[in-house]
């Protein structure tokens, strides 16, 4: 872990466990309430946005890009995928969805859908009135705050994303890749140490990293071979954090929480 998200933690530590979202928290709640301090009446919000739920099996888009998109969603338990499709049959993933993630969030703005989401595990997502998202800036300016830095990072997210595919090399794009899902799920409170799920296949890495499945192999094994990684079936564990930051030039401030 790199000193900067050590140091928030100890310093987060210090404050008064009554101010805290519990540990039971919606993983929104969790998210927003590790960014600023949340009043029960706005936590109350947020978990009762949660109410309308739906599963989604390993597979299934929820969002077809060029349809209409009239929902907001945010996810509860497992992963997704936002990802465009090419008229050959091609995938690229642009991002992943983790729990306490928004998909949709401006959907008041833009009523069709500009990329494709769909389950990478099974999903329990939250489906959202659009009109419940104005209501936040209407009556919950701290949680509005907190939904634009959602936007923010997820603009960081992507761009760290276009300088994966546009300059690293085939490990860096693997170990920033790992680098940006360990940092953002010790934002949830997930906390496994070293250890990151991984619940996505090698094509979907390829897919993400704009390489060939033989590519994203043989990369995967070079990490492991170096001893910066160690991989079981679905996980991986960062053996040296600080080093993969080195070679991958993987800069966590664009993933940091504000402060108001």
């Amino acid at each position: 872990m790199s000193a900067n998200i050590e140091e928030r933690r100890r310093m987060q530590s210090g404050i008064a466990t009554d101010l805290k979202p519990a540990p039971s928290s919606s993983p929104l709640v969790r998210k927003l309430g590790a960014l600023c301090l949340l009043s029960e009446e706005e936590i109350e919000f947020l978990e009762g946005l949660q109410n309308n739920t739906l599963d989604a099996e390993r597979g299934r888009d929820f969002i077809v890009g060029g349809n209409d998109l009239r929902t907001t969603f945010i996810v509860i338990e497992g992963w997704a995928i936002r990802y465009g499709l090419l008229s050959n049959g091609r995938r690229q993933i642009l991002s992943y969805a983790l729990p306490g993630d928004i998909l949709g969030l401006h959907v008041n703005f833009r009523a069709t859908a500009t990329y494709s989401a769909s389950a990478l595990t099974p999903l329990k997502l939250a489906a959202v009135d659009p009109r419940r998202v104005i209501e936040i800036s209407q009556k919950f300016p701290i949680i509005a705050a907190g939904l634009s830095w959602c936007t923010a990072r997820e603009f960081a997210i992507l761009g760290d994303q276009a300088i994966r595919l546009g300059r690293l090399s085939a490990r860096q794009r693997l170990a920033h890749l790992f680098l940006e899902l360990w940092h953002r799920f010790a934002l949830i409170q997930d906390d496994k140490g070293n250890w990151l799920e991984i619940p996505m296949t090698q094509q979907d890495l390829a897919d993400t990293l704009g390489m060939s499945l033989v590519h994203t192999n043989r990369s995967l094994k070079s990490l492991r071979d170096a001893g910066l990684i160690s991989v079981t079936k679905d996980h991986v564990r960062l053996n040296d954090v600080q080093a993969l930051i080195g070679m991958s030039e993987f800069n966590p401030e664009h993933l940091n929480e504000f402060e108001i």
